[in-house]
């Protein structure tokens, strides 16, 4: 399967502050936003500010503002929590939905962790389809699709002992289908390092059927997007 090359992929999409901006249907994604993800870590020991919500609604100010999109997809795990929603957990998504609804339609697209998401949002779906392309979270298997965009595994790259979140790309990847692999949109995140991933490793059904080796992982540097080799080459050259 040949590389693309990076002007040719980002004429088709924008990639900023862990967001997708597919340009011919003003559609942007984000995946596991993981709001809650702060309390979490407050739980088990760590007490200082973490400020997740003002990063998050700093983050998505500003992927608005870069992209204007007419539809935002948030892709599943949108809460970190599988079994509780708390109060502030609540107010927060309130806050970041507001923000985002004043600027363009929103879809909520549910993921593994959020069993509780129908009972305080409403007006979920399992997955979104527009124009040519199937947004869903990634943790079970599609079939039907168009070119796939799916979140669930965090992909994050190591250069030079930095660690950076990235997109993964695969032409033709799935059913000779195009295939975008998102990066965690929460900052708390680390990501999962993704330099030596054999298809096996990840854990969403539909990437342990793609040939790792030829996803092309999409950083960005400064605010601009740079594609890298394919995953293949840059373990032989590392």
């Amino acid at each position: 399967m040949n590389a693309v090359g990076e002007a040719d992929l980002l004429r088709r999409f924008g990639f900023y502050r862990s967001a997708l901006y597919v340009r011919d249907l003003s559609l942007c994604v984000v995946s596991d936003i993981h709001i809650g993800l702060a309390e979490t870590l407050y739980r088990q020991g760590l007490h200082f500010p973490l400020h997740e919500e003002e990063t998050l609604l700093e983050r998505f100010a500003a992927v608005l503002d870069r992209f204007e999109p007419a539809v935002f997809v948030l892709d599943g795990d949108i809460f970190h929590a599988f079994d509780r929603v708390s109060r502030e957990t609540k107010e927060a998504f309130s806050r970041i939905l507001a923000t985002l609804r004043a600027e363009c339609e929103v879809v909520l697209v549910t993921g593994s962790h959020d069993t509780m998401l129908p009972s305080v949002a409403g007006g979920t779906v399992d997955r979104y389809d527009r124009g040519g392309y199937t947004v869903v979270h990634g943790d079970q298997m599609v079939d039907d699709h168009g070119t796939l965009i799916i979140g669930h595994d965090h992909p994050a790259i190591e250069i030079d002992m930095a660690r950076f979140p990235c997109f993964l790309y695969g032409q033709g990847a799935v059913r000779g289908k195009d295939l975008i692999v998102m990066p965690a949109a929460n900052p708390l995140s680390p990501g999962v390092i993704i330099n030596a991933a054999r298809s096996q490793d990840f854990l969403s059904p539909i990437l342990r059927r793609v040939d790792a080796g030829s996803l092309q992982p999409v950083v960005e540097v400064d605010g601009e997007a740079v594609v890298l080799p394919p995953l293949a080459g840059i373990r032989r050259f590392a």
